[in-house]
C-alpha cells in the first residue's frame, strides 16, 4: 500500500469513528418526551418546597417579635387594634439610645401595646417597657383637650410640636408609680394617646422626644 493510500484509509477510519461517537451520544431532540408521571412528580416536589418556604414565613409573627413572659408558660402575641404599630422598637432605639439587641418583643395589655426591653442595670424585665394606648374617639364626641378629670392625678403641661401634651406629676392613688415611669397624655385634634415609659429605658428628655415621635405616628 502506497503512502497516499495509507492517508486515505486513515481519513476514512477517522470519519467512521466520529459518526459512531455521534450516534452513541443522543441530543435533546433524540431523547424521548417526559412521561406524565415524571411531570407530576416534579410538580409535587416543587409544591413541597414552596410549602416548606411558607411554613418558615409563618413562623415569623406579623409584628416581627413578641414578648413571652419567662415566668409563665403563656405564649406571647402581637398587639392588635388602634394602639398597635404606633411606637416601634426602632423609635425607642432612636429616641432613648437603647441597644437594638435589647428589644425583647411586644405584647398586648388590654387595648394598649407594650414593648419590652432588657433592663440596663439587670433589673426586672417587667419594669422595663414602653406602653402606648390610642383610644378611638367615637364620631360626634368632642375631642378631649386634657387628661380625664376622673383620674385623681396632677398634671404638668408640656411644650410639644402641633399637639397638646401633659405629664403626670402626682399619682395619688398609685404611690410609687412615678418613681419608675414617665407618664404622658397627648392630643392632636381627635388623635389621642397615652404613653408610659420606664425610667430604665428613657430619661426625661429622651422620653419627651419619644412622645413627639408617638404623636407624629398617630394616624
Amino acid at each position: 500500500m502506497t503512502t497516499a493510500e495509507k492517508y486515505v484509509t486513515a481519513a476514512y477510519c477517522f470519519v467512521f469513528a466520529v459518526v459512531l461517537a455521534g450516534a452513541a451520544c443522543p441530543t435533546a431532540r433524540d431523547l424521548p418526551p417526559r412521561t406524565e408521571d415524571e411531570t407530576r412528580s416534579q410538580k409535587t416536589s416543587e409544591n413541597r418546597s414552596e410549602d416548606r418556604s411558607e411554613d418558615k414565613k409563618a413562623d415569623v409573627p406579623c409584628c416581627g417579635k413578641v414578648f413571652s413572659d419567662p415566668k409563665t408558660a403563656k405564649h406571647g402575641a402581637c398587639c392588635r387594634g388602634a394602639s398597635a404599630g404606633i411606637v416601634k422598637s426602632a423609635d425607642v432605639v432612636a429616641a432613648c439610645g437603647v441597644a437594638p439587641a435589647s428589644y425583647l418583643g411586644e405584647a398586648p395589655d388590654g387595648d394598649a401595646c407594650r414593648l419590652y426591653f432588657t433592663p440596663a442595670g439587670g433589673g426586672d424585665v417587667h419594669d422595663s417597657w414602653v406602653m402606648v394606648n390610642h383610644p378611638v374617639i367615637p364620631p360626634g364626641s368632642p375631642a378631649p383637650v386634657r387628661p380625664s378629670p376622673m383620674l385623681p392625678w396632677r398634671w404638668k403641661k408640656l411644650a410639644v410640636r402641633d399637639a397638646i401634651a401633659y405629664q403626670a406629676q402626682d399619682a395619688r392613688d398609685e404611690p410609687g408609680l412615678l418613681e419608675h415611669h414617665h407618664i404622658f397624655w397627648a392630643g392632636r385634634g381627635r388623635r389621642i394617646l397615652g404613653l408610659h415609659v420606664s425610667k430604665q429605658v428613657c430619661d426625661q428628655a429622651r422620653a419627651e422626644a419619644l412622645l413627639q415621635r408617638a404623636i407624629d405616628a398617630v394616624p
